[in-house]
């Protein structure tokens, strides 16, 4: 997991897959916190992304280097309640400070991909590493 993990760390824009009804719905997204406990991202919950995510929790994460290597993760988010979560994205995201700084935090919604399934693949030597967190 360590190296799919530091593929993140470097490469943490990418685009996030959600359903909604029956259509996938695919737009650019940041994670905005890595840990060995999962990847926090952010959402406004006055959204209709939000409202996907309450409808049907499973995503797909995609981030792609400069080299067209990738990491694809899949899983069942939950949001969370915490405050230190919310803290994690706020100091760790340049777009959610922006984003939050003028309109406060009420409408904040952090959700957490705590386990799921992830797959490196190494584009120029065809490397595939499959994982499940």
């Amino acid at each position: 997991m360590k190296e799919s993990i530091d593929f993140l760390k470097k490469n943490k824009f990418g685009n996030l897959a959600t359903c909604d009804g029956n259509k996938p719905d695919t737009r650019p997204f940041e994670v905005a916190y890595i840990s060995n406990e999962g990847l926090l991202f952010y959402v406004s919950s006055d959204t209709e992304l939000c409202k996907q995510l309450k409808a049907n929790p499973n995503i797909c994460f995609c981030a792609t280097n400069e080299k067209y290597d990738y990491l694809k993760v899949t899983g069942e988010i939950s949001f969370s309640k915490k405050q230190e979560d919310k803290d994690k994205v706020l100091a760790n995201s340049h777009f959610a400070k922006k984003v939050y700084e003028s309109s406060g935090e009420d409408n904040m919604e952090v959700f957490c991909l705590s386990h799921g399934a992830c797959m490196l693949h190494h584009h120029m030597d065809d490397n595939v590493t499959k994982e499940s967190f």
